[in-house]
């Protein structure tokens, strides 16, 4: 059945068709998928799951077209890429309390496996500052993109209002996937524009060499601290034959 624009999907189901919410997440990715932006994809998100080819704003827009009509969380598919997303965006954007989140999210987390999906869904999770335990307990798990996924969250949510406990709580995780520990230094790097002293003392302190030369090459691609103190933190980096605490 083709559905060809996400206003038919509420009109579909209130005709009573029946039409089970499976089956439109099915239809509609396999209507919209694009075999040139799957295969540049590809190249770029490291998955197991298949790749159709979306944009991510065609994702977006689905999942607010199912909260619309309150589709059921737990009859969405989980067999591809963009279907992973679209179940994390619905999650997002649905208006059950943040508790229900929780338990949805427990259902998800085991189908992400890749950069894109952990940090597109947690684009949306801005409203779940009364659940942040949950995510700090995520970057205490062993599996590496709870871990990221946990990291992202505090990044993006807490560490402007929290910052001394966020990057003692990151840089506590040791996980030596590369996600991960380019997670953390992303969140050192961002944390940089709230204390630069603090953060240039606490760096100097960092003895993973991956995790201190990658903040500091993402501090220096930043708009957002000047020249003088970029060439400042240049000198903390480590040679990469030193020896790296793991």
């Amino acid at each position: 059945m083709c559905i060809k624009i996400i206003s038919d999907f509420k009109d579909v189901l209130q005709r009573g068709t029946q039409m089970k919410i499976r089956e439109l997440v099915t239809d509609y990715f396999n209507n919209i998928s694009d075999s040139k932006k799957a295969e540049f994809d590809r190249k770029i998100v490291d998955t197991a799951y298949e790749i159709k080819g979306t944009t991510t704003k065609q994702i977006d827009d689905f999942a607010k077209s199912l909260v619309m009509i309150n589709a059921n969380f737990y009859e969405f598919p989980l067999d591809n890429y963009e279907e992973i997303v679209l179940a994390g965006c619905y999650i997002g954007y649905c208006n059950a309390p943040a508790k229900d989140k929780i338990e949805m999210l427990n259902k998800l987390l085991p189908y992400i496996d890749n950069w894109a999906s952990c940090d597109v869904i947690i684009a949306r999770l801005k409203w779940m500052e009364s659940e942040r335990e949950y995510f700090v307990d995520l970057i205490k798990s062993d599996k590496p993109f709870y871990n990221r996924f946990g990291i992202v969250w505090l990044m993006k949510y807490q560490l402007k209002s929290d910052y001394k406990r966020v990057i003692k709580l990151v840089n506590q995780v040791k996980n030596d996937n590369f996600y991960v520990k380019m997670a953390i230094a992303w969140c050192n790097a961002e944390a940089f524009v709230y204390d630069y002293e603090f953060m240039y003392n606490f760096l100097k302190k960092t003895s993973d060499t991956f995790i201190r030369n990658k903040t500091i090459q993402k501090v220096c691609e930043s708009y957002r601290i000047s020249p003088e103190r970029k060439v400042e933190l240049k000198k903390l980096k480590l040679s990469t034959s030193d020896k790296q605490t793991k």
